[in-house]
């Protein structure tokens, strides 16, 4: 879910980037920059949760089964309660 909302992050910055097109210089350079900004740190969540999936530490559930970690694709142990 976290890599889902990094990647709407990273849309959500690219609409930012382009309506700062269409404005005046000062808020047009103003609006590039927080629409860089939100796509670079969008993209940056993104890849740091599916390295961290990758590594087994997604933090899935599997409620009463090893759940399976849906990047690597390899079953994770069960967290002890």
């Amino acid at each position: 879910m976290g890599c889902a909302m990094g990647l709407v992050a990273l849309g959500v910055g690219y609409l930012v980037l382009l309506s700062a097109n269409r404005e005046k210089e000062g808020v047009k350079l103003l609006g590039q920059a927080i629409g860089i900004f939100i796509m670079v740190a969008a993209f940056l969540s993104s890849v740091c949760m599916a390295m961290k999936c990758g590594k087994g530490e997604c933090g899935m559930s599997g409620h009463g089964k090893a759940p399976m970690c849906p990047v690597s694709g390899r079953m994770m142990e069960k967290a002890e309660e």
